[in-house]
């Protein structure tokens, strides 16, 4: 779809550009290859934590005020994101703004202010933010979900980290932890967008110039990763039931799957798009339409850099719950042990479907930067569209029904349930 350049600057910095025909904006984006995952217990949540800090005044922007009246006053959208293996910022705005957007995603990461009163302030913010998630069962059932299928591990606590260890952070804490991750080597620079723009020949000294601000001392390579990616079993457990007074059940479920580089990741995600990715998939078929059980319900596949989960999710009547979780269950066991295996034509939909949803995917800058640096960032190649979707094409059924039967395993299903049960004994009997 898009032609892209891959360089590294004389710092180490990884830069891809992405020129887009037609196109007035640019995104300037950068992915770090750091996540919550590879926090210490004690640092549980300082990736997210970093990520509101730098917004609270850098060099050049010396306080948020300042920052968010500069962006806003050219129109232009910015904001950051943190996951369990990765982190992103990124400024988008109109095409003539280029410079501006690199000047700001530059500061933020290289010259970030980290006050000890904007991090005590900001403490409050964020164990408001915990407060908002537990208070909020449909988000708050997948970290319960993942403490009990990673219990241990770095993939098992929140993202956001505890009221506990957010109360202690210190500014020493996250100069450490800018130093440890935040170099050259361990972050990515993508820019997408007005190809007039971005292959102009200044735009290449702009990016050296604005990058270079100084550092002081940080890590120089990329931060290899399989120190943090242990060979241990997943947690033994298989349910997790949480009270709670609701007008609504909410639970998640799920098998041990793939890793993301895994070639079955093809099958897996159109195997995920027939069972529930859509309004006609068989779980919104049979869960929502059929019975009428629940308001949302969906398939979930997550992988990581060394393993995945495979299941679903949905939001359901209390009373009906034991029901809703046989007929979800049932669709999973069903497309597994052949007794309802896949279609050709269900195939087909899903293959069309994905390849719909990637063009409407890329129509703007911000996704198209998204979709070229998380591929390299996580893979360590890019993969093109074209690639991508002539993998899609060539997955046969018997590929989809191979994953399907491997990873829908007895006694490996896992489930974690928020509700009003007093006798949650009943959920062990159903996925027995």
């Amino acid at each position: 779809m898009f032609n892209h350049t891959l360089t590294t600057l004389d710092s180490g910095l990884p830069v891809i550009t992405i020129p887009m025909p037609s196109v007035k904006s640019v995104t300037v984006l950068v992915l770090v290859n750091t996540g919550s995952r590879y926090e210490k217990p004690k640092e549980e949540g300082i990736a997210h934590f970093f990520e509101h800090m730098v917004f609270k005044g850098t060099q050049k922007f010396p306080d948020a005020q300042t920052l968010a009246s500069t962006v806003d006053g050219v129109g232009a959208d910015f904001n950051a994101f943190t996951s369990k293996e990765y982190t992103g910022y990124y400024v988008k705005s109109a095409s003539q703004h280029l410079h501006l957007a690199l000047d700001v995603v530059s500061d933020l990461l290289l010259t970030p202010q980290l006050r000890q009163s904007d991090i005590d302030r900001e403490k409050g913010v964020i164990i408001e933010e915990i407060n908002m998630y537990v208070d909020s069962p449909a988000r708050h059932i997948n970290d319960l979900f993942d403490r009990m299928m990673f219990e241990g591990l770095g993939l098992g606590h929140d993202i956001i980290g505890s009221k506990t260890t957010v109360s202690e952070f210190k500014t020493a804490d996250f100069q450490h932890f800018l130093q440890q991750w935040y170099g050259h080597g361990n972050t990515l620079l993508v820019m997408a967008g007005d190809e007039e723009v971005l292959q102009a020949p200044t735009t290449v000294s702009m990016v050296r110039e604005l990058f270079s601000k100084e550092t002081g001392e940080r890590i120089k390579d990329k931060v290899k990763l399989q120190r943090y990616l242990p060979a241990v079993p997943l947690s033994p457990k298989r349910t997790h039931i949480e009270f709670k007074e609701t007008e609504q059940a909410h639970f998640v479920l799920g098998w041990p799957a793939i890793n993301r580089s895994d070639p079955r990741r093809y099958a897996l995600s159109l195997l995920g798009t027939v069972l529930g990715g859509n309004m006609s998939s068989r779980l919104f078929t049979e869960v929502r339409e059929k019975r009428g059980l629940c308001y949302y319900v969906h398939a979930d596949n997550d992988l990581y850099h060394d393993v995945g989960v495979f299941g679903g999710s949905a939001g359901v009547d209390p009373k009906r719950v034991e029901e809703a979780l046989k007929v979800t269950i049932g669709e999973f066991e069903a497309a597994a042990d052949g007794s309802r295996p896949i279609t050709a034509l269900e195939l087909q939909k899903a293959k069309d479907y994905v390849a719909g949803k990637m063009v409407l995917g890329f129509e703007d800058s911000e996704s198209v930067a998204q979709y070229y640096g998380m591929k390299q960032l996580l893979s360590g190649e890019i993969q093109t569209p074209e690639e991508v979707l002539t993998k899609i094409k060539n997955v046969t059924l018997e590929e989809v029904a191979a994953v399907a039967e491997v990873l829908v395993a007895d006694h490996e299903l896992r489930l974690a349930v928020i509700g009003p049960f007093k006798k949650p004994e009943i959920f062990g009997k159903i996925i027995a």
